[in-house]
C-alpha cells in the first residue's frame, strides 16, 4: 500500500512539472485577445467562361452556391435577383438590376470559379420563353417562370417559383427548379463587414 501512494505521488509530481513546462513554451508574447483573427473561406476568383470549364467534367457540372462576398465581389452594390434552389438556400445565380428594373448582368460559380455573365440584347432573348438571359460564351443562362404562360412581370419578387436552365454550347442542357426573389432595394453592406473587392 505505502508502495502505491508513493507512486501515485510520483506520478502526480511528474504531471505537474511537464504542465509547468508547457505552460512555458509559448513562442508568442502576445496576449490571445491581441492575436490574428482567422479569417473566413476565400473568395473565389473571377475568370473567364471558357477558364472556369477548363478541365471540369461538363456532364457534372452544376451552378454552386455562393456566399454574399463572392456575389459583392463581382456586382455593383444595388438592387438585384437571386435564384436558390430552396427558399433558405444561398444563391447560386446573382443578377444585378437597372433603375429601369431590367437586368444589367450576372454572376455564377462553376468549378469553383466565378463567372461574369451579361444580360442579353433584346434580339439574343427570346422573349416567348421567359424575361431573363445571361451569357458568357459558352455559357447561357435562361431563367423561366415556374407556371406555363406567365412572366417576371413584378419589378420586387418574393420566393417566386422559377427555373434556371444551364447551357454550355451543345455539351450540356440542364434545368433547376428554384425560387426567385427580386428587389428594388439596393443590398446594404453592414458596417463591420468588408465588400471583397
Amino acid at each position: 500500500m505505502l508502495f502505491a501512494l508513493r507512486r501515485s505521488r510520483c506520478a502526480f509530481e511528474a504531471l505537474s512539472l511537464s504542465l509547468c513546462l508547457l505552460a512555458g513554451c509559448s513562442a508568442s508574447e502576445a496576449p490571445d485577445d491581441a492575436l490574428p483573427r482567422l479569417e473566413g473561406p476565400e473568395v473565389a476568383r473571377i475568370v473567364p467562361a471558357a477558364q472556369a470549364l477548363t478541365g471540369a467534367h461538363i456532364p457534372t457540372v452544376d451552378l454552386a452556391s455562393m456566399d454574399e462576398a463572392e456575389i459583392r465581389k463581382a456586382l455593383q452594390p444595388g438592387s438585384r435577383c437571386d435564384f436558390r434552389y430552396t427558399t433558405r438556400g444561398k444563391p447560386v445565380l446573382s443578377m444585378s438590376r437597372r433603375p429601369d428594373g431590367m437586368t444589367a448582368g450576372g454572376v455564377v460559380k462553376l468549378n469553383g470559379y466565378l463567372v461574369m455573365l451579361e444580360a442579353a440584347s433584346s434580339s439574343e432573348a427570346d422573349g416567348s420563353t421567359g424575361d431573363l438571359r445571361l451569357l458568357a460564351d459558352p455559357i447561357r443562362i435562361d431563367v423561366l417562370p415556374d407556371a406555363r404562360g406567365s412572366r417576371f412581370e413584378a419589378r420586387a419578387l418574393r420566393r417566386a417559383e422559377a427555373n434556371a436552365i444551364l447551357h454550355v454550347g451543345q455539351r450540356l442542357q440542364v434545368g433547376y427548379r428554384g425560387y426567385l426573389d427580386c428587389t428594388d432595394e439596393p443590398q446594404t453592406i453592414s458596417p463591420g463587414e468588408t465588400s471583397g473587392r
